[in-house]
């Protein structure tokens, strides 16, 4: 009896990790964007983020390097896009991370006092 439960515990694990809610994504940055005041450049990054609900905490790590990490909304909505940047332009003219958007979901960081109000969609990714 204990050894049909553990092999069905085993069989079920990997459909239940397919089935979980997937909690990163790759996007690729064209430029310099500023997110909670760290300077990303350029490049190829992952996208982790934790927390429960729709507020999340953000972390951008390239490899097991970590650039940034911020608060941010997670919101799960279809968009024409995957892997959408869009920025604001910082006080010092830089580009601020607004959000980014995927085909099924989007991350929205609010960083008040660091942008203006105009806003930028920059081309896509990952």
């Amino acid at each position: 009896m204990k050894y049909t439960a553990i092999v069905a515990l085993i069989l079920m694990a990997p459909v239940a990790l397919l089935a979980a809610p997937k909690d990163s994504a790759d996007v690729t940055f064209a430029e310099t964007v500023t997110i909670n005041g760290a300077a990303v450049p350029p490049g190829d990054y992952h996208i982790v983020w934790q927390g429960t609900g729709s507020s999340v905490e953000a972390t951008i790590l390239q490899g097991k390097k970590v650039f940034a990490s911020a608060p941010a909304t997670l919101v799960d909505a279809k968009s024409g896009y995957d892997g959408a940047i869009e920025t604001s332009n910082g006080n010092d003219n830089s580009k601020v991370l607004e959000a980014i958007d995927w085909s099924k979901r989007s991350l929205r960081f609010g960083q008040a006092n660091a942008s203006s109000p105009s806003t930028t969609t920059l081309g896509a990714a990952n």
